[in-house]
């Protein structure tokens, strides 16, 4: 299967930073921790959420940068009661491929996982300034565990003061809406003052699926 071509944009990635989140879906919250570090030329990204101590998801995202920002290498999915999914990009070859699906993909410049996206659309809108409008749209290949890849166009809709565990934040909303029934839609607020990362985020796949949401609940600066 060959994705769509998408623009190439400049790309500032954000300094390493871990962030705190209240996490929800439906009746159930619990905790979510974002952890996001740079060695090098390497980067490593980290979603781990439990509900009552459970852990209830991991993600974790590794790989470098080139031309296009944030170059994925591998994307590990690992669920409650669930076994490990991996995501492998193969740079050399060319192609995605995963540890369940025998799928394969072309390897388009500028193809995000379901983990990574937030920190490419974080670094886009750090270097470009005309992305920060009402109306703007960065567009990315998204590609998930399931064999499930698509083209996510993120438009800035509105410029919001949302509150959070850390105060009031002045931030971008940027939506994903879906192109199939059962697509997945995203909800974004990303905060200027915070390198332009989720301070909140919602997503869910159809009009039935119950909204994975997350909130800021605190943030710090690593090295």
């Amino acid at each position: 299967a060959v994705p769509p071509a998408t623009p190439r944009y400049r790309t500032q990635p954000p300094p390493p930073i871990s962030i705190r989140y209240v996490m929800q879906r439906g009746n159930l919250s619990g905790t979510g921790s974002f952890a996001w570090r740079v060695t090098g030329d390497r980067y490593e990204l980290r979603l781990e959420g439990s509900v009552v101590g459970i852990p209830v998801i991991t993600q974790v995202s590794t790989g470098a940068f080139d031309a296009a920002g944030l170059a994925p290498e591998r994307f590990t999915d690992q669920r409650l009661r669930r076994g490990t999914k991996a995501t492998n990009f193969q740079r050399g070859a060319g192609k995605i491929t995963f540890s369940g699906p025998s799928e394969e993909f072309m390897l388009r410049e500028g193809t995000q996982d379901r983990l990574s996206w937030m920190v490419q659309l974080a670094s886009v809108l750090a270097a470009e300034p005309s992305m920060r409008k009402v109306g703007a749209k960065v567009a990315m290949n998204v590609v998930g565990s399931n064999a499930d890849l698509s083209l996510w166009s993120f438009e800035c809709v509105a410029h919001e003061t949302i509150d959070t565990g850390a105060g009031s934040v002045k931030a971008l909303k940027f939506v994903r809406e879906p192109r199939e029934p059962y697509d997945t839609q995203v909800q974004v607020w990303v905060d200027p003052a915070r390198h332009f990362l989720p301070v909140r985020a919602s997503q869910r796949s159809g009009s039935g699926d119950e909204p994975f949401e997350l909130r800021l609940q605190s943030a710090e600066s690593t090295s």
